[in-house]
């Protein structure tokens, strides 16, 4: 599993280069995952919100071919939302830990 794929994200978004860099730019300067809002969302018992906070980044995340990020994040948000069973702290870790590589990764994009 990759954590950022740019051939595939190049061919998703039939080869615009341009494109790809905004959607880079983007989950670069507006696409921000802090474990922290996401902790507190959880412990406010809001996980609707938590879920939908978490699904924001998955979709950016799959937009731009980083497997690791938005399998890590579907699974997470698939807990949030009841689908499944699992252990959230280790969810929350394993996602904020795919995001922090992602953001390592596409900085060199």
């Amino acid at each position: 599993m990759k954590t950022f794929d740019k051939e595939a994200a190049l061919e998703l978004l039939d080869k615009d280069d341009e494109l790809l860099s905004i959607l880079i730019d983007s989950f670069l300067n507006e696409t921000k995952f802090e474990k922290a809002v996401l902790e507190k969302l959880i412990a406010q018992g809001k996980t609707k919100e938590a879920a939908s906070y978490v699904h924001a980044t998955k979709g950016a995340a799959r937009q731009l071919c980083m497997e690791k990020l938005q399998s890590s994040g579907q699974a997470l948000e698939d807990v949030l939302r009841g689908k499944s069973g699992g252990d959230i702290p280790s969810l929350i870790e394993k996602m904020f830990s795919d995001y922090e590589e992602a953001l390592l990764e596409i900085q060199k994009a």
